[in-house]
């Protein structure tokens, strides 16, 4: 039973069904909120407070403010995003504006503009992705680096 698994440290070592999918393509206007994991491929063009998972995939654009349990982005965000459990942000991904989480984590090559809110003495997580994105369980993540001080967008 020990040492039988490995740690699942991102939330998409989980398994997780998507209660909605907002298609490449598709344009959403308007609030979602909520419970369920959604995932986004397409754009969306409001707010969101929401229990579960918010993935913004690559191809997905947001414009407004997130709220939602865990957030995911690979993709484009253009306003405040806050989680009430975790943050993180692939290197695909590219914010605009503020972070609020009890933890984030920030992917080597992720673009982000803005400020960062967190509890006093929690620290963000900066990682490099050695997994196959096709296969997440391959390898466990680098997570040696947590400097807040090296935030902030990468040229």
């Amino acid at each position: 039973m020990f040492g039988s698994q490995k740690e699942k440290r991102r939330t998409l070592d989980e398994q997780i069904k998507f209660t909605t999918t907002i298609g490449e393509g598709s344009v959403f206007e308007g609030v979602i909120r909520g419970s369920g994991h959604h995932s986004i491929s397409g754009k969306v063009i409001g707010d969101c407070d929401t229990g579960g998972v918010l993935k913004v995939e690559q191809s997905g654009f947001w414009l407004g403010n997130i709220l939602a349990d865990v957030v995911i982005i690979s993709g484009m965000v253009e306003g405040n995003v806050a989680a009430r459990s975790k943050i993180e942000l692939y290197s695909a991904g590219r914010v605009a504006g503020n972070l609020e989480a009890p933890a984030i984590a920030i992917d080597e090559g992720a673009e982000f503009d803005g400020q960062v809110k967190m509890a006093k003495g929690d620290k963000v997580t900066r990682f490099k992705e050695r997994r196959n994105n096709d296969s997440p369980d391959n390898n466990s993540p680098d997570n040696n680096s947590t400097d807040n001080n090296s935030l902030g967008k990468k040229d």
